[in-house]
């Protein structure tokens, strides 16, 4: 091995252990800014697809490189021939509007982390983590207490996050067919808490709490399959099937509620514990994606996608379906690299843009909105073997402003470095 593939391999490795050893602290730090639908289920979801893959409109299940992780389908993964390290960020800006306010918000968090080698020829191992769900809402509003002439304020807040940390295997069968299975561990927690604020005056106000504590935990599977077949000799022009399913599941959980009575921040008796870690589930819905694609390999790609997720058959804690309906999306980009071969740059760097529209699991008043979103992102290469750096913007809007729902325009930024090196290769001396 050559000095710089030593440097290189030890860089990455403490690169790896600082990140890891971050990762769980940032996972359970701020979402992505306040999210009013995410008082919903589990919260704001977020997407598999990274940085390559969320400036193609998160198409792609059906096409890889080799060079970056697809995490769109875990049969893809069987194309990263070399040992491949990945890790992204992501922030997002976000306007938020209803009939009577405006808000702008901020937030930023781990997008992911992952790792994938080769065990053996046709076999490929890797090993992930990244945020599966967050909550992070805030309202306040006032009203009179019925029967009284006194004031209320009434508070309802939410912070949390779900996290996957997932181990993949992927295989080559024959020429033509990869398969994969992902398994996923879920786990973490949500606190919810409702206040009303009564205001008496003369140091009399009251504060009426209840929080809510639920932890998340168990495990969950997606399994993949993907085809390539040459239209055009030497892998010339290919074209790509693909697709993935996510099994539903029953995610153990586990709940505490307690209420509090205060008066001018001073407790009015002993907290009263509701329920103390009262045993249930939350029951995810499966989930599918197929796609398609034509592939000049490291010249253009277009690719497009069909998402499906059931959503109507999710249950609650409360064994509630808390208004979600099925969710279908559409997915379409393409990738454009200049030159592969040539000596400048800006030839070597991978540009792409993509679309994505489709219903969202939210149905306020039984009307489902819709999300729809342009991207558009570049590639560009480190050094030598393959390192890269990867930035994607996304800018979209979903639902519209009406009495039972808000409208939503959000712009995000994703940020990915790739680094590759040789692993498990034996040494020759001649």
């Amino acid at each position: 091995m050559s000095l710089y593939s030593r440097i290189k391999s030890l860089s990455a490795g403490l690169m790896l252990a600082g990140l890891f050893s971050t990762s769980f602290s940032a996972l359970y730090a701020q979402g992505l800014g306040n999210s009013p639908y995410s008082v919903l289920g589990l919260g704001e979801s977020y997407s598999d697809a990274f940085a390559p893959s969320q400036s193609m409109g998160e198409a792609g299940s059906s096409v890889s490189n080799g060079i970056h992780i697809n995490n769109l389908n875990p049969a893809l993964w069987v194309r990263n021939r070399y040992t491949t390290f990945e890790f992204g960020t992501i922030g997002q800006y976000k306007q938020i509007a209803s009939t009577t306010a405006t808000q702008r918000d901020l937030g930023a968090n781990l997008a992911y982390l992952a790792i994938a080698f080769p065990a053996a020829p046709k076999w490929t191992l890797g090993f992930s983590l990244k945020p599966y769900s967050f909550v992070d809402f805030e309202s306040r509003t006032t009203a009179k207490v019925p029967g009284t002439i006194y004031d209320a304020y009434y508070y309802y807040t939410g912070r949390g996050a779900v996290n996957k940390a997932a181990f993949t295997n992927a295989f080559q069968i024959g020429k033509y067919l990869s398969l994969g299975l992902e398994t996923s561990y879920l786990f973490g927690n949500v606190k919810r808490s409702s206040e009303s604020q009564l205001l008496i005056g003369d140091g009399k106000d009251y504060l009426v709490s209840r929080n809510e504590r639920t932890s998340y935990a168990d495990v969950s599977f997606r399994g993949g399959a993907a085809l390539r077949f040459p239209l055009k000799k030497d892998n010339k022009l290919n074209l790509n099937l693909g697709g993935s399913y996510s099994f539903g599941t029953n995610l153990n959980a586990r709940q505490t509620t307690s209420f509090d009575l205060t008066q001018s921040s001073f407790p009015i008796g002993q907290p009263d514990t509701l329920t103390n870690n009262a045993q249930g589930s939350v029951y995810l819905p499966s989930q599918y994606r197929m796609g398609v694609s034509l592939e000049w390999p490291f010249r253009f790609t277009i690719a497009a996608d069909y998402e499906h997720q059931s959503w109507g058959a999710f249950r609650s804690f409360a064994n509630t379906n808390d208004g979600f309906a099925n969710s279908n999306k559409i997915h379409i980009g393409a990738e454009y690299i200049p030159r592969f071969t040539s000596t400048r740059y800006l030839d070597l760097a991978a540009y792409r843009v993509g679309f994505t529209h489709g219903k969202s699991p939210y149905s306020p008043a039984g009307n489902q909105i819709n999300d729809t979103s342009v991207s558009m992102g570049i590639t560009l290469p480190i050094g030598r073997g393959g390192n890269s750096f990867t930035l994607s913007f996304i800018g979209g809007q979903r639902g519209v402003i009406s009495n039972q729902a808000i409208r939503e325009r959000y712009g995000r930024v994703l940020l990915g470095l790739s680094l590759t090196d040789v692993w498990f290769v034996k040494q020759r001396i001649d």
